[in-house]
């Protein structure tokens, strides 16, 4: 018993950080590496390349909504608004506020199909969007 205790223990310890990393950003991942051989003329040497990727995240406001509209088909912000889908057109960014530390938060007036503004506020840490609610 007690080791069936020690072993999850031990599992979850091991898991918890990277589960945790992934869901707020903190960018694990598994490094992708691509080792190409290219041999002389002669045959003797042998050059070996490891190549990393990393993803990056947009940042600020502007960055992240034009990454998310270029992914779209009809190139447009689209938002979840009473279980509807809602697509929205960039009107206007409003000036970023620090909330303290190296948090922020941004607003963007957004027009919906039905011609009405809407409010998106953005949350940022460290120039990064982490969330967005929908205002009026």
């Amino acid at each position: 018993m007690k080791t069936r205790i020690l072993i999850a223990a031990i599992v979850t310890a091991l898991v918890a950080p990277m589960a945790f990393a992934q869901m707020y950003g903190g960018g694990y991942s598994q490094p992708q590496s691509n080792q190409p051989q290219q041999s002389s003329t002669s045959g003797q040497q042998k050059m070996t390349t490891n190549t990393t990727t990393k993803t990056t995240y947009p940042q600020g406001v502007k960055a992240y909504l034009d990454q998310q509209m270029a992914g779209a088909k009809d190139k447009k912000f689209h938002a979840s608004l009473n279980g509807k889908d809602l697509p929205l057109t960039l009107v206007k960014i409003h000036e970023e506020k620090k909330t303290g530390g190296n948090k922020s938060s941004a607003a963007a007036d957004m027009k919906g199909p039905d011609g009405k503004i809407y409010q998106i506020n953005f949350a940022l840490s460290g120039g990064q969007v982490t969330g967005a609610s929908l205002g009026k």
